[in-house]
């Protein structure tokens, strides 16, 4: 009788063990799942503040034009003396330096962005990677939990680089 108890203790046991397991695996899911969810906040903030520099950019890019088209107005309007034609030429140069100089600052912004956005999620990607091989090390019940971390993490790398292509691309 007394080896029925002790087993029956022991399987009453490891059952609590695998509830507590389950519960600790749960709540660490969920924690990831918070964390995922406030990068993909981070994200849409990211995309927010790309799309508005580059409506800035269009914005200054537009200007300058009107600014070029204007000289060049003022420039036949005026029969070209000497002495203002050359003033619109560097007035033109200036402008067209500053178009320049817009176009590269934009280029720049958005490729420190996204290695940012890189840098972070690579970083974290290691972080939850190590977390999981720790939690599945302790229980390896688990094991479908790192397949699904790493493809949720390789859609939102995905969906960074889509989302800050666009953008990229028009800069070349």
């Amino acid at each position: 009788m007394d080896t029925f108890i002790d087993k029956l203790a022991q399987k009453r046991n490891a059952q609590e063990m695998i509830r507590a397991n389950t519960a600790a695996e749960a709540l660490k899911m969920e924690q990831m799942q918070k964390q995922l969810e406030a990068y993909d906040g981070l994200l849409q903030e990211i995309r927010k503040v790309n799309l508005k520099t580059a409506e800035n950019a269009a914005e200054v890019q537009n200007v300058l034009k009107e600014c070029m088209e204007k000289i060049e107005k003022i420039q036949s309007v005026e029969g070209q003396s000497d002495g203002s034609a050359q003033t619109l030429e560097e007035i033109k140069k200036l402008l067209q330096e500053q178009f320049q100089q817009s176009d590269d600052f934009l280029h720049k912004e958005n490729v420190k962005v996204y290695r940012n956005v890189q840098a972070a999620l690579v970083e974290e990607l290691n972080k939850q990677t190590e977390e999981i091989k720790n939690s599945q090390a302790q229980n390896k019940t688990s094991k479908a939990i790192l397949p699904i971390c790493v493809l949720i993490l390789i859609g939102v790398i995905a969906d960074i680089v889509l989302s800050l292509l666009p953008g990229i691309m028009t800069l070349f």
